[in-house]
């Protein structure tokens, strides 16, 4: 069974969603197209193309109110520069994340003496090897 992806835009051209659409043969042998989960409201129709990208918060990249322009196959922001502004004041950019202490090279080298200190040696694994295998062995001969 072929698939599509599409847009529904309502009647003034405003994006609403992204759909799934099937692509089946009906009785006559003609491909017809069945949206799943969603019902086209009366002035809605479907693009086939990218959703638009939403605008997260103020400040990033995407839109507010997309509008599909047909002539010129794309969709442009329907949001004026006054709605624009209230949008954005309404969602922040999030705060930048604290930096962290800068660390030094005597930091690093801390850090790096805590980890060797910490870590297993190749004798230290092999003891564990050498336990496991003994204590496998020790259950099948007891089976």
């Amino acid at each position: 069974m072929d698939y599509k992806h599409s847009c529904v835009i309502d009647a003034q051209n405003f994006y609403k969603t992204f759909v799934l659409v099937l692509l089946v043969e009906n009785e006559e042998g003609q491909q017809e197209e069945i949206i799943q989960y969603y019902t086209l409201q009366d002035g809605e129709q479907l693009v086939d193309t990218a959703p638009p990208v939403m605008r997260p918060y103020a400040g990033a990249a995407g839109f507010i109110s997309p509008k599909w322009d047909a002539d010129a196959a794309a969709w442009v922001e329907a949001a004026s520069a006054e709605e624009i502004a209230a949008w954005e004041a309404e969602h922040p950019a999030p705060k930048a994340p604290e930096p962290s202490e800068p660390s030094g090279d005597g930091d690093l080298g801390q850090r790096v003496a805590t980890l060797e200190a910490n870590s297993a040696t190749k004798s230290d694994v092999q003891a564990v090897w050498d336990q496991m295998a003994a204590a496998y062995n020790e259950g099948v001969q007891e089976a």
